[in-house]
């Protein structure tokens, strides 16, 4: 009893979640293989065919569906900070199969639907993928299937299947982002028939994209006490075409989305991270952004890369012409760095800045560009 109360809690907050956040998405379909394929598309506060965007495709859970999955995620908020177009589509009866003919045919369909939306949306060359639990099987899946270049992945609660491990090859490097409880009581920590332990996966990607072997090991801070969970972050570099590996292991967390509602059948969720907002600032790091104004012509358009984000010790900014200012404003708003009349390059020394959230404004003779950043040691 105290499961179905806790789940159609769940069921009712989904809902108020769909109701505030209806009139930024849109239902559509597409026709594939003799079927309606259904889809959720949510467009950037301030959407303008004039500029070009990232495209993030979000998958559900097991039994779950678009609109949950975009509800429990919360990833249209992240959508609008950096400006991705991101699309919920629903799988066939809740599930994303992953081998054999069904799982071909639901390639197709990601593939069909990415098409799609690059056609009847502004879309740049960045494409991320990013999905929980079936939703994260799936996404490996397509990592090692899809006939389309893939900028960079996220699973939360997912995993890998052996079978996928021994016939997947990467070739020119991936980036990928994984979030895992230990206490995970659907998708085993420590692996079970078919599906090696997360640690193996982690390896197998840190191989694949022929990365450093010794991770960077961080403890994220434990600030809060009442989720019963704490983060370690394992973060390897140095891999192929920049590519990189980093997990965020929840300890005593459970089959659950970091940051999001908690839903107590499914264990402990994290509230130290989000997961949505890390997932967002990951993806945004590994693409170059195209910008213009409303009256902007196609030759006109800037293409800024902001690298790398998170960043450390330095940030690195970069656009093919000069720009006329760089600067970078605390929450609060207060101007802590400044630089004007840039080449097309800057690498800016963060040492002495405090770890957090910073927004970085870059400014020329035709537009003004602001970024969210995020300074993390």
């Amino acid at each position: 009893m105290k499961m179905k109360k806790n789940f159609l809690s769940f069921l009712v907050l989904l809902l108020v979640q769909l109701i505030v956040y209806s009139s930024f998405a849109q239902l559509d379909s597409i026709y594939e293989q003799g079927v309606y394929r259904t889809f959720i598309v949510h467009l950037p506060t301030g959407y303008n065919s004039n500029n070009q965007y990232p495209l993030v495709i979000n998958l559900h859970g097991l039994n779950s569906s678009a609109a949950q999955q975009e509800a429990y995620s919360q990833f249209d908020i992240i959508a609008d900070t950096e400006n991705f177009i991101v699309v919920y589509p629903n799988a066939v009866g809740g599930s994303w199969p992953i081998n054999g003919t069904s799982g071909t045919d639901a390639v197709n369909f990601i593939s069909h639907l990415i098409d799609t939306i690059q056609t009847d949306y502004s879309c740049n060359s960045c494409l991320f993928i990013t999905g929980m639990s079936n939703g994260g099987f799936f996404t490996y899946y397509l990592a090692c299937n899809l006939l389309k270049p893939i900028t960079a992945i996220a699973v939360v609660s997912g995993n890998m299947q052996q079978v996928l491990e021994n016939n997947c090859a990467i070739t020119n490097g991936l980036p990928v982002m994984h979030f895992h409880g230990t206490s995970d009581n659907i998708v085993n920590y420590n692996g079970t028939i078919g599906i090696p332990p997360v640690d193996t996966t982690i390896l197998w990607w840190v191989n694949a994209n022929n990365c450093s072997a010794t991770p960077i090991n961080t403890s994220i801070s434990d600030t809060n006490l009442g989720d019963s969970c704490n983060v370690e972050k394992y973060y390897y570099g140095g891999g192929v075409n920049g590519s990189e590996m980093t997990f965020y292991k929840i300890i005593n967390g459970g089959h659950t989305w970091p940051g999001a509602a908690p839903i107590q059948v499914f264990g402990n969720t994290n509230q130290d991270i989000n997961a949505s907002a890390l997932i967002g600032s990951f993806f945004q790091s590994f693409c170059s952004i195209s910008v213009g104004t409303k009256d902007t012509k196609e030759e006109d358009r800037v293409s800024i890369s902001v690298f790398p984000n998170p960043a450390q010790q330095t940030l690195t900014v970069q656009m093919p012409q000069q720009f006329f200012e760089v600067t970078i404003y605390t929450v609060t708003g207060n101007n802590i760095f400044m630089q004007r009349n840039i080449t097309n390059k800057i690498q800016i020394d963060c040492s002495n800045f405090k770890n957090g959230v910073y927004f970085l404004q870059i400014a020329n003779d035709n537009n003004i560009f602001t970024k969210k950043i995020i300074l993390s040691r």
